[in-house]
């Protein structure tokens, strides 16, 4: 649920919680609710990490669908300064997804083509929602296990765009022009490490 958290309390994080870092923030396990996370931004980092925020704002009073976006959860403060609460993407059985890079260097040919659907599947949704993104990879987009048998693709960073000004929010075309171009370079990232996939990833507006 969108909202502030209770700031009367100070939220210790530790190093044991770190879950990994990135784009000038750390990512940290809430100790208090193992279906969040806390990122904390770097002083550098945090204009950019206000607008990711207010855009998921935007999202929410816009009816958009979060179905493959890891949500924004409100703000808490903590041991380490202001904090933002993440939803903790998780398989069924309670573990921490495994990223889109993982799966495909397994180098299954069965698991390939799930995730190649899964990859689809995002393409459509971003389309869609019309979900505005500025840094896809393959680190920031997890395999979730819904089942034993179902998956689907969460995005956990790079959501937005990094314009101060959000023209391309309310200028479709341009929007989806500096979305083609950011798929783009998603699939050149995928497609270097994994060269066989080449033609198999459609390009954002097919």
């Amino acid at each position: 649920m969108l909202g502030l958290s209770n700031q009367k309390d100070l939220l210790v994080l530790s190093e044991d919680l770190l879950l990994g870092e990135g784009m000038g923030r750390k990512c940290y396990i809430d100790p208090e609710d193992k279906s969040l996370c806390v990122k904390i931004a770097s002083q550098r980092a945090k204009r950019s990490a206000k607008r990711e925020i207010n855009y998921f704002k935007r999202l929410h009073k816009r009816g958009k669908s979060f179905e493959m976006i890891a949500d924004y959860h409100g703000d808490i403060i903590t041991n380490l300064g202001s904090g933002n609460l993440y939803e903790l993407v998780r398989d069924h059985d309670g573990r921490i997804s495994k990223n889109l890079e993982h799966y495909l260097a397994l180098d299954d040919e069965v698991i390939t083509f799930s995730i190649l659907e899964l990859i689809e599947n995002l393409r459509l949704y971003l389309k869609k929602e019309y979900i505005l993104f500025s840094d896809l990879d393959m680190d920031n987009i997890l395999v979730k296990k819904i089942n034993e048998d179902d998956y689907k693709l969460m995005v956990i960073d790079g959501i937005g765009d990094n314009n101060q000004i959000p023209l391309l929010e309310y200028f479709p075309l341009l929007g989806i022009k500096r979305c083609i171009k950011k798929w783009d370079k998603f699939k050149r990232g995928v497609t270097k490490k994994f060269p066989d996939l080449t033609k198999s990833i459609k390009d954002f507006n097919d």
